[in-house]
């Protein structure tokens, strides 16, 4: 019952996303194992968003650590734990919390002894920048406590590139990069740990640097993104976007005038937004007013699965009260070929 909840769930989202993204492309499936434990390994730029990319572009079940703050509320924890999330303390959420974690690893430790998977954002937190930060040690602590339990279980890593044309703007597009398998276990030492966990954090840093774009120099970041965007760089192809800022100080700038498009699409994009008038009402109150921007996107991502779907249906229940079904049901119809049509077709914007 609860791998079909999990399924049913898993299908909602990624319908969700497919409404949220213009395009999202996935690279590199063959890598993920089909069976054995795993850790999968991503990097963190765009909040909830990222946690939802993971489950619904492999076939794995997932097990999520997520920040403690999310399960305050009984009901929603409730329903997070039904959903493989598992809450994980950090030292801002206080000291004695924090010894909490144990139990947290030992559920993890369990959890990989029954050859299944974790998600791990290893940074430690999101931001926006384009760039690849130190990681914590985390991830390696669980597996080296998971050797020293079960030294004969293989434990292997897949490192995630998640990259975004726009982290904040509507339609934008994104690109998962699964890198190949890392085996933990060659970095563990049982009889001598290194508690730094140099060798395995450096592995996985640069795989995670090879999968997504990694501006290393922090002083002057501003002015190679100001560079970059006017070279016309790919986000979505961190191969080409690290190459171009490898030779940033060598590559002569490129001065275009942009032409200007016909979007053929523009008066279908003006009737899906009067057709959805007050959850974009809804939307203009909310955005202002959310705290940390890096949340814009599962903000919005939330109202397209809840409040936009409620308000078709309401619609199309007043449609069926003065009409009837078949008219309604057109309706209906129209409202998701309408939602479709503007999510692949818009130009980025607010």
């Amino acid at each position: 019952m609860r791998n079909l909840w999990y399924n049913f769930i898993r299908i909602y989202v990624k319908i969700g996303l497919f409404f949220l993204f213009k395009k999202m492309s996935v690279y590199g499936k063959e890598n993920i194992p089909k069976k054995g434990a795993v850790i999968f390994i991503g990097n963190h730029q765009n909040a909830l968003i990222d946690a939802l990319v993971v489950p619904t572009t492999n076939n794995r079940s997932i097990h999520f650590l997520t920040r403690a703050s999310a399960f305050k509320i009984a009901i929603v924890s409730k329903i997070l734990r039904s959903l493989n999330m598992i809450p994980v303390f950090r030292i801002r959420d206080g000291v004695r919390i924090i010894e909490k974690n144990i139990a947290v690893f030992e559920q993890c430790i369990e959890i990989l002894k029954q050859e299944k998977a974790i998600q791990i954002f290893a940074e430690g937190e999101h931001h926006l920048r384009r760039r690849v930060l130190p990681l914590k040690k985390g991830f390696a602590r669980i597996i080296l406590s998971t050797l020293q339990k079960y030294p004969d279980l293989n434990i292997y890593i897949v490192p995630i590139g998640i990259n975004y044309d726009s982290h904040l703007n509507f339609p934008s597009s994104t690109s998962v990069y699964y890198g190949k398998p890392i085996i933990a276990n060659q970095f563990i030492d049982l009889k001598n740990p290194d508690y730094k966990f140099t060798e395995i954090t450096n592995q996985v840093s640069i795989a995670l640097k090879n999968l997504t774009l990694h501006v290393k120099d922090s002083v002057n970041y501003e002015e190679i993104i100001v560079k970059l965007e006017a070279l016309n760089v790919d986000y979505l192809d961190p191969f080409e976007a690290n190459e171009l800022v490898e030779n940033i100080e060598t590559t002569p700038s490129i001065t275009q005038v942009k032409k200007g498009k016909i979007n053929w699409f523009a008066p279908i994009h003006f009737l899906a937004k009067l057709n959805s008038i007050f959850p974009l009402l809804i939307w203009e109150y909310i955005k202002p007013n959310i705290k940390d921007v890096v949340f814009t996107n599962t903000y919005r991502f939330a109202l397209i699965t809840t409040l936009f779907p409620l308000f078709y249906l309401i619609q199309a229940a007043i449609v069926y009260y003065f009409f009837n079904w078949k008219i309604a049901v057109i309706y209906l119809f129209s409202c998701i070929l309408l939602g479709f049509i503007s999510a692949k077709t818009m130009t980025v914007s607010q």
